[in-house]
């Protein structure tokens, strides 16, 4: 398995090679003492080249014939990756299978939402009849042959998730895209808060020794700085789901050269280690993305992986 950590040079290979990781991040200010002493793990540079794929367009979507699926009229666009329909004359909500827009409290989270609009419009055909824990449709909309979930992607309104779906690697593709040509919430000065800092998330140790919710504390992100010492209160670190996220404490300052390791069980937080103290694990073993943010709401690095 590979990791690849988006705001700084340093990356750590743990397992055998299963997937490529494509991962590109901003960088953000912020702060916690930590150690200079570099954390056991084994590391080594490890570089790729972008992937390359066609222009994205935002040019009017709808053209062609849409796959075979359920007609849905939409009523609102709720945000950038889920929408109110009417399916067979009841009220339902579909969530886009595969990606992950901008949660409110993020930096272009409005801009997800009308971007999604400009193009979901009136009526659309879902693909999928799965649900989600919250009871949502869970799968692809489509406008003619265009799909939006994709469109998103292409036209850098969100992040693709990473469970695997059929589409998976065209999501992925049509994300790193839409980063290297700095279009959406990856333009320059979108998100610029996040612009200088040195914060990065160096790794993630997702799956524990022996079982993940017998040893909690063995599952960690380590936070790295290779800036000027940053403040990290007001910050955060969630997984790509937002399901689970971490408040730093006030305070909390990380020197340049520093580490600090987040665990995902309860301790007594020190300047080298905090405790996230999450009901049950926190990172998937089967792949994930960890998130860190800034309190204005930018995204300063992220690092996403993929299991055994």
């Amino acid at each position: 398995m590979v990791q690849f950590s988006a705001c700084g040079t340093v990356s750590t290979v743990k397992r055998s090679l299963l997937a490529v990781l494509l991962v590109v991040g901003a960088c953000g200010t912020g702060s916690s003492a930590a150690t200079t002493t570099q954390p056991a793990a084994t590391t080594s540079a490890v570089t790729t080249s972008p992937v390359t794929t066609s222009a994205a367009t935002t040019s009017p979507v709808g053209d062609g014939d849409a796959p075979a699926g359920t007609t849905a009229e939409v009523t609102e666009v709720l945000d950038g990756d889920s929408i109110a329909v009417v399916v067979g004359g009841r009220d339902d909500e579909l969530r886009l299978l595969g990606i992950n827009a901008p949660e409110p409290d993020e930096c272009f989270a409005d801009e997800a939402r009308a971007l999604l609009a400009t193009v979901a419009r009136d009526r659309i055909v879902i693909v999928g009849d799965g649900r989600d824990q919250f009871g949502r449709i869970l799968g692809y909309a489509y406008r003619g042959a265009d799909n939006l979930n994709q469109w998103m992607l292409a036209s850098g309104g969100a992040l693709a998730t990473t469970p695997d779906h059929d589409l998976l690697p065209d999501f992925l593709a049509a994300e790193q895209d839409a980063e290297l040509r700095g279009i959406g919430m990856w333009a320059e000065g979108i998100c610029a808060s996040a612009a200088a800092s040195g914060v990065s998330i160096y790794e993630v140790e997702f799956d524990a020794p022996g079982r993940d919710d017998e040893n909690p504390n063995g599952e960690y992100v380590i936070i790295a700085n290779e800036g000027d010492p940053a403040n990290l209160t007001g910050w955060m670190l969630r997984d790509e789901s937002s399901a689970h996220r971490y408040a730093f404490p006030d305070g909390t300052v990380l020197g340049f050269g520093k580490f600090l390791v987040v665990r995902s069980g309860c301790g007594d937080d020190t300047a080298e280690d905090l405790y996230w103290c999450a009901e049950g694990a926190v990172w998937n073993n089967d792949g994930d993305t960890a998130l860190l943010i800034d309190p204005d709401g930018a995204y300063v690095s992220r690092l996403r992986y993929f299991g055994d």
